[in-house]
């Protein structure tokens, strides 16, 4: 079975080992690196981790065939938050916004590239920074303005801003309004799982936000208890949220 195969099938130990084999025969297999930090990330080993992601994230910085490309700043500065360098983390997370803004990068989600500003006040308003959440929501606010905003995730950028309830983005995110229902669509759904996941999490970052811890920590145990999608940094900072702060 192939490194990326073993990844996807949570066998985290077996696929460092095969990619450990193939960066041996090719130091330059940067998708066998790339393999290898997610399953050290998926096992919690986020130092080790992150030397991988600042490979990756140079080696596709570099290519100036391709100006703009973010690199793995985002991956890097979610891992530097669950390893508790708080600070450390949001001044990544921030000059990616800034970089967006700016045009020095260019490359985003569907919705603009609103996933760093998210992420950015999940890190504000936990760190109760008031600058740091009102830059992430002034940037929320610029997306806003953009069509691009009702691609996904652009729907939580609009709860964030009050300008869309939580049901909505639940259908926006998995065709779903019953939150069960939605679980257990996501069961079996990668895709759902993802949007779920995130859904979730900021919806209760977003309680957070307005005193409503209780219902926050709900919210950050329901987005854990997904399988790990691989891919969203909101279920490895809901999994620091229940077992590392």
């Amino acid at each position: 079975m192939s490194a990326r195969r073993l990844l996807w099938a949570h066998r985290y130990a077996e696929a460092i080992e095969e990619s450990r084999r193939l960066i041996a025969i090719d130091p330059n297999d940067l998708s066998a690196v790339d393999t290898m930090a997610s399953a050290f990330r998926a096992l919690g080993k986020y130092k080790e981790a992150i030397p991988l992601y600042e490979r990756i994230g140079a080696c596709e910085q570099s290519d100036k065939r391709v100006l703009g490309r973010p690199g793995r700043q985002t991956d890097i500065s979610c891992l530097y938050w669950c390893l508790g360098d708080h600070e450390k983390a949001i001044q990544l997370m921030h000059d990616m916004v800034e970089g967006v803004l700016d045009g020095s990068i260019q490359f985003g989600d569907a919705a603009g590239a609103v996933t760093q500003g998210l992420l950015l006040y999940y890190m504000g308003v936990t760190s109760h920074s008031n600058v740091e959440t009102s830059f992430a929501l002034n940037f929320m606010r610029n997306r806003a303005r953009r069509s691009a905003i009702k691609s996904w995730p652009g729907q939580i950028a609009l709860h964030y801003l009050g300008d869309m309830n939580f049901s909505d983005v639940l259908v926006a995110a998995t065709g779903k309004r019953d939150l069960s229902e939605a679980v257990e669509l996501s069961g079996v759904k990668l895709l759902s799982r993802r949007h779920l996941c995130r859904a979730l999490f900021h919806d209760g970052v977003g309680s957070r936000a307005q005193g409503a811890e209780k219902h926050c920590v709900t919210r950050m145990h329901e987005c854990y208890r997904l399988e790990n999608p691989l891919i969203e940094q909101e279920w490895y900072m809901a999994r620091y949220e229940v077992e590392g702060r």
